[in-house]
């Protein structure tokens, strides 16, 4: 049975357009589509997308307390709107507006964000799949489900209950290859411009997407150059470019001020070593596809790339030319792109939209070779094949469905003690790598942020208005030195006064440090509890 291209861009069971629905304004197709009832295919994939709430733990990523990565995400929404460009630091603007959205007061109700866009992830991933151009209705809708369940059970999805953009990447890159193969199923300005909003408007929400955009319109010239399209070429070429300006724009506007020699650093691990060779470059990448084999969950490598070729082969054939172009130059673009010290290869964190997108592919080669086979195998044995790739797949994924990866990094018990068991005149010293979370988690008076070339971020969360509470300008003995020095100095203007100290997201040349500062002015601090609270009495056995 042949399933046309033009019959899979309506749902199952959807009725037809009606005459003249495509010269109705927007307002008339959106009353029309709020009335229209969903199938029970559009049911099915609403339920796939929430079956992220079943393989994440969510009770977990709701009573976690969120970490330093986290923190310093969560705080923004203590800080006026206004202030956002300035504390949005390295996450997208877009990511920390939302987050204001699912943020209930003091709690990780935010996390619930990452998962919103798994579950959107999960629902593209089956769209895109679905709708590729299979000829074989049983292969269109296997494809979708496989794709879908990839996604959904993928590793690198399954970690990432973190209050972070990285399941962000991987929904917006996956809707940006979903609208690349509809643009080269039907070829139409509103299709363009739609691809053009989905990767300049992605941006507001991930900065991976314009690696996804820039592949994507890079093909669809490709391709109508080769064919001769001049007018789709020309259409093409006008559309990339204002989609350039357009990025840019919200690169400059929003991203660009999150660039700092010190973030550069940072990720100085995920740089390949280009200028020391060709075996050091090799070395560098092998090593890295070795350390995030896992994150991806295809087995080995002579599993895995046979299985993506086949994806890229699939597409190519089933009349995607472009989509499969933009997916295989991902790789080489991520390289160029990470050779240049812009953006780390292959971290398990940041590369999450490449995994996403290279097991959606996978899964589309796993049908598409059964669908070559099956002239030759009974249908019911190419299911089973199928079926048994699914299977493989998620025995993989087993040990990550519910796990606990997030890091034990407790400010939220923390400030709740201290502001249940402290004194008025008591002082409260915070490491500097506290500083967001306290912000956040702190009941009382609201945060203000000061620069502080010290940390990516480029500030500091303290409280002008609470010259008790006392934060750390830097982890080096010296920051140390003088943050503990002024909390001594304010503590001794009254008798008998005590010392919190909290602190979390410790190194050990810090953790030196502090011991170091405190034994030089023979101070002892007392562990409160287990959550990395303790307390320094001022005054001695006097008090």
């Amino acid at each position: 049975m042949r399933v046309d291209d033009g019959a899979l861009a309506r749902a199952p069971g959807a009725a037809p357009a009606e005459p003249g629905a495509a010269t109705r304004g927007p307002r008339a197709r959106m009353r029309q589509v709020i009335r229209r009832r969903p199938t029970v295919e559009q049911l099915a994939v609403l339920l796939l997308g929430l079956l992220v709430l079943v393989v994440h733990d969510v009770g977990y990523a709701l009573g976690h307390p969120f970490w330093t990565d986290e923190a310093w995400v969560a705080v923004t929404t203590r800080f006026p709107l206004s202030a956002l460009p300035a504390t949005t630091s390295a996450t997208p603007i877009g990511w920390s507006v939302l987050v204001r959205l699912f943020t209930v007061g003091g709690d990780q109700a935010a996390r619930l964000l990452p998962l919103a866009f798994a579950g959107a992830a999960v629902v593209i991933a089956y769209w895109f799949a679905r709708r590729i151009g299979w000829r074989w209705e049983a292969a269109s809708v296997a494809a979708g489900l496989l794709a879908a369940m990839g996604v959904l059970l993928v590793p690198a999805m399954l970690v990432r209950n973190d209050l972070k953009q990285y399941t962000a990447d991987a929904c917006t890159a996956l809707l940006t290859l979903a609208l690349t193969s509809r643009l080269e199923r039907e070829w139409s300005r509103r299709t363009l411009i739609g691809l053009s909003v989905a990767v300049w408007g992605g941006m507001l929400f991930s900065a991976t997407v314009a690696f996804m955009g820039v592949a994507a319109f890079g093909a669809v010239c490709i391709v109508q150059l080769a064919r001769r399209a001049w007018h789709r070429l020309m259409e093409a070429v006008v559309a990339g470019a204002g989609t350039a300006v357009l990025m840019l724009g919200v690169y400059e506007g929003f991203d660009a001020r999150a660039v700092s020699p010190g973030l550069i650093a940072y990720w100085s691990a995920g740089y390949p070593p280009v200028a020391q060779g060709l075996h050091a470059t090799t070395t560098f990448v092998t090593s890295r596809f070795d350390a995030v084999q896992a994150y991806l969950g295809l087995g080995p490598a002579w599993l895995a790339i046979p299985l993506v070729v086949a994806g890229l082969v699939t597409i190519i054939r089933l009349g995607r030319p472009a989509t499969a172009i933009a997916v295989a130059a991902l790789g080489p673009e991520m390289f160029a792109v990470s050779a240049l010290k812009k953006y780390p290869f292959l971290d398990p964190r940041t590369s999450t939209f490449l995994f996403a997108v290279t097991v959606v592919v996978a899964a589309i080669g796993v049908i598409g070779m059964c669908s070559l086979l099956r002239p030759w195998l009974k249908g019911g044995l190419a299911a089973v094949l199928a079926a048994a790739a699914v299977v493989a797949f998620a025995a993989g994924a087993r040990p990550y469905v519910r796990s606990h990866p997030l890091p034990t990094e407790d400010v939220r018990d923390q400030a709740r003690y201290i502001a249940a068991h402290a004194a008025r005149g008591d002082v409260i010293l915070v490491n500097l790598s506290s500083n967001w979370g306290f912000a956040y988690y702190w009941p009382a008076g609201h945060p203000s942020r000061r620069p502080d070339a010290v940390v990516l971020q480029g500030y500091e969360a303290y409280f002008p208005d609470q010259p008790r509470i006392i934060v750390a300008r830097n982890r080096d003995p010296a920051g140390v030195d003088a943050a503990l020095s002024a909390a001594l100095a304010r503590a001794r203007q009254r008798p008998c006064t005590r010392i919190w100290l909290v602190r979390t997201h410790v190194l050990a040349g810090e953790r030196a440090a502090w011991a170091a500062a405190l034994y030089q002015r023979r101070l002892s601090n007392t562990p409160v509890g287990d959550n990395g609270l303790s307390v320094v009495q001022v005054g001695g056995s006097a008090c």
